[in-house]
Formats: C-alpha cells, sequence, structure tokens
C-alpha cells in the first residue's frame, strides 16, 4: 500500500495523471470462479453469508462478487439489514428466515448466472421458502427491507 502511494504521489509531483483500477477479486483457501457470459462469479468454499458495503467511492464485497444486482433493484444506497437469519444451510427444500421486526420486505433468489428464480413481499418478519424444484447449486437470497432502507445478501447451497 505504502508503495502505490508513493507511486501515485511521484506521478502528481511531475504533473502526470495516474490512473488506478481495483479488479474485484477473493482470496481464500479454496474455491473457484465461474464465468458466464459477461458476468464473472468468484466464491469461496463454506461461505453461507454474504456482505458488501460502500465507503464514498470504495466497494467492499464478502463473498458473492458479481454483477451490480443493487443497482437493478433499486438498493443501491440501502444500508446493511442487521437481525436477520436463515436456516438450514445447506438446504434440501426448504429454509427460513427470521428477522426482528415486522416490516415491508422483498425477497429474491437469483441463481449465479442473474437470473431471477423467485421474487416475494411480504410484512411478516417469519418466511419459509421451498426450493425443492431447483438444481443442486448455489443461489443468492436478497432481503430488503424498504422502510429501513436497508439489505442483506445470503448465498444458499442447495443439496
Amino acid at each position: 500500500m505504502k508503495n502505490l502511494l508513493f507511486v501515485a504521489f511521484v506521478l502528481a509531483v511531475f504533473g502526470l495523471q495516474a490512473q488506478t483500477t481495483i479488479k474485484k477479486s477473493s482470496i481464500s483457501t479454496s474455491g473457484g470462479t465461474m464465468t458466464s457470459g459477461n458476468r464473472e462469479v468468484i466464491f469461496t468454499v463454506g461461505e453461507t453469508n454474504v456482505q458488501e458495503t460502500d465507503t464514498g467511492n470504495v466497494h467492499l464485497s464478502e463473498g458473492f462478487i458479481g454483477p451490480d444486482i443493487a443497482e437493478a433493484l433499486g438498493i443501491s444506497d440501502y444500508g446493511i439489514l442487521s437481525g436477520v437469519s436463515i436456516y438450514p444451510n445447506p438446504v434440501s427444500e426448504i429454509f427460513s428466515v427470521r428477522l426482528t421486526q415486522r416490516s415491508h420486505y422483498e425477497f429474491y433468489i437469483f441463481d449465479l448466472q442473474g437470473k431471477r428464480i423467485l421474487y416475494r413481499q411480504s410484512q411478516d418478519a417469519n418466511q419459509t421458502f421451498d426450493i425443492g424444484f431447483l438444481t443442486a447449486g448455489s443461489y443468492l437470497l436478497i432481503v430488503i427491507d424498504r422502510d429501513s432502507k436497508s439489505k442483506k445478501v445470503f448465498k444458499i447451497i442447495k443439496k
């Protein structure tokens, strides 16, 4: 990091413009990368929770790194939803979502290519999802609280 700052400083002193590009990547002990068209998914083994945060112009992502689904859902400026849990995960057929309070929730399930599999709205804090019809693999569950303008993303593993 110090080297990068030094290079940027030297270029600024000499009147040159420095352009830095940060590539999406993941460091883990095990996992892989899947590519389909213009979409790339980087995943790690055993990861069940996915979280993203923005600080100014820096975007940090723990877990799924893929297309900007948040912009498509109109939630790019939403904060992190706390007090939400899912179980069991991995799941064979049915999993539950538990939230701490009633609100205007939206639930989305996407496959890793970005295709929407399921959408549901509810004001109840407890939800049950039957995904027995899906093939084994990894999916994303996005839980959105429209009232508090917050969201949480989970990686669901279907056995």
